[in-house]
Order: C-alpha cells, then sequence, then structure tokens
C-alpha cells in the first residue's frame, strides 16, 4: 500500500513540474519571443470610436450627473448637471446618443413652459440642450438627481464656462455609462472617411455587431469623422457596451512579439512608457494604445 502512494505522489510530482516547465519556455528571460498578452487581455473594455476635428468634445453621463469636458490639450474638467427625468410633470428622459451640437444661444426662451429663460443655451437634440436657469433652485439637485424636463441643466457659473469655450458641431456623448462608442481627436496629417448621416447610422450598426462578435480589430480598421454637417439632431445610436465580450480576434502575425527588435524600428511606437511593457507589444498601435490605458 505504502508503495502504490509513493508512486501517486511522483506521477503527482513529474505533472506539476511538466506544467511547471511548460509555462517557463514562455519566459521573456529565456527566449526572445514573449507570448502576446492580448491573447490574454479583457477586452470587454474596448470601444469602437469616431474622430472630431473640434478642440473640446462634451460627454453626458446621466448615472452619474456630470457633463465631462474633453479638450484637445488633455485637460479634463467635470461640472455636476441635472438630466431629464419622465417622474417630472410633463417631463422626458434625456435620451442617450452620439449627438453634435446645433446651435448655441447666450439666452433662450422655452415654447413649452411659459417662456422660461434658458441661460447659455447649447442645443444638440432638437428642443434638448444644455442650459442654465435664471433661478439657483434647481442647484440643489445638480450632480445628484435627474430631475428637468429633459434638457441638461447647469449651474450659471459652469453653463458659461462650457458655452465660451464649445462651438456649432462640438459631439455630445449622451449615455448611462454602456456606451460602445466613445469620441477621439482628429490629427490633420491621418486619413478619415467622412460619411452622409445615412450612411453613419447603417456603418455605425454594422461596427458595433462587429466589436460585439469579436471582430472589431479585423474589420473596424476605417476612421470615422463627425460633425454638424453629418450628424443631425436626431443623433447616432451608442450601442451597448454590456455586449462587448472578453474576447477579439487578432491577426495571426500578432500573437507573438520579437523582443529583440530595436526601439527605433517599431513603427508608430513613440511613447517612453508603451516602450516600457514588459510583456512585449504587438507593434499594432490600436492594440499597444489598448494595452497601456489598461496597465
Amino acid at each position: 500500500m505504502l508503495k502504490v502512494h509513493l508512486i501517486v505522489v511522483s506521477v503527482i510530482v513529474f505533472i506539476l513540474n511538466g506544467s511547471y516547465l511548460k509555462k517557463q519556455s514562455f519566459d521573456p528571460q529565456t527566449t526572445n519571443q514573449n507570448f502576446n498578452s492580448f491573447l490574454l487581455t479583457d477586452f470587454s473594455l474596448l470601444r469602437d470610436t469616431v474622430y472630431t476635428m473640434k478642440d473640446h468634445f462634451i460627454e453626458v453621463n446621466l448615472s452619474t450627473h456630470q457633463v465631462t469636458l474633453h479638450s484637445r490639450s488633455g485637460s479634463v474638467k467635470q461640472f455636476p448637471i441635472s438630466g431629464g427625468s419622465s417622474k417630472v410633470e410633463d417631463g422626458v428622459e434625456t435620451r442617450e446618443g452620439l449627438y453634435v451640437l446645433q446651435w448655441k444661444s447666450k439666452k433662450q426662451y422655452s415654447v413649452q413652459f411659459d417662456s422660461t429663460v434658458m441661460l447659455n443655451w447649447m442645443s444638440f437634440n432638437a428642443g434638448i440642450g444644455i442650459h442654465a436657469l435664471t433661478s439657483r433652485g434647481y442647484y440643489k439637485y445638480l450632480g445628484k438627481k435627474n430631475v428637468s424636463h429633459g434638457c441638461v441643466r447647469m449651474s450659471r457659473e459652469d453653463a458659461e464656462e462650457i458655452y465660451s469655450l464649445v462651438e456649432r458641431g462640438t459631439p455630445v456623448l449622451v449615455h448611462y455609462g454602456e456606451s460602445a462608442v466613445e469620441v477621439g481627436f482628429g490629427k490633420s496629417e491621418e486619413v478619415y472617411k467622412y460619411f452622409s448621416y445615412k450612411e453613419l447610422r447603417h456603418i455605425l450598426s454594422e461596427r458595433y455587431e462587429n466589436l460585439y462578435n469579436g471582430r472589431h480589430f479585423l474589420n473596424n480598421n476605417q476612421k470615422l469623422l463627425i460633425d454638424e454637417h453629418n450628424v443631425t439632431a436626431d443623433g447616432l445610436i451608442i450601442g451597448n457596451a454590456e455586449r462587448i465580450p472578453s474576447k477579439q480576434f487578432i491577426v495571426p502575425t500578432n500573437i507573438f512579439n520579437d523582443t529583440e527588435t530595436a526601439k527605433a524600428d517599431r513603427l508608430d511606437i513613440t511613447s517612453e512608457r508603451i516602450l516600457s511593457v514588459k510583456s512585449g507589444l504587438s507593434f499594432n498601435p490600436t492594440l499597444d494604445s489598448l494595452y497601456t490605458k489598461q496597465g
């Protein structure tokens, strides 16, 4: 009986050692090729991207009751807001979507609500916009609760600040926290595709399906540009981030990395942070940017 136990223990030790050695075969210290960490990356954080040539874009998160002003310079500033609610008499929920500012006015009068004065009016969804009011009674709800009739309310000071910075065509991304798309700043030296509103609606639907089916890196290669001319007041769909899987297909050439390749030969890689990634790079700018964002 003792011999049987010794044999079993020996087999277990042999298996464990074998597994250990197999794992060590991918150690960057013993080979000049790494196993690409992107194969193990959780891509559920991945989002599709559309681009703007404007200097700012506005993000409205109706769950956290915050507006974030993103600037081309890299600065990010948040402001407390109160969105629309159907629980308010004659109120409607502020609709999710990807919009652009259609027009601005320092002072606008509400036809629906007894000519209420709306200060620093910034319209993005027809009669729905970002603005302040002349009173201060609503300030207590800012950053805490959605109580407006449909618009995005801000304090007079905050609305004035944003109004002074943004222009017609500035993107406005409205969501409850699960948008499958984000906005990026375009660069003059890069190439973008510009489509009509009707075409954009169809293309974005296809791109979201690619994202949901794990084919984002294979099929979503075009960079889409949006402005006031190809996004109407009806806005664009933003997809559902909850449907994005943790795995995405990547091309076979990105499975392994040559760790001995000189830094100067790594195309499109300029960030010192990217160059210092110990697990190696795919040499694919999109993948590398995603990895360092998660890191």
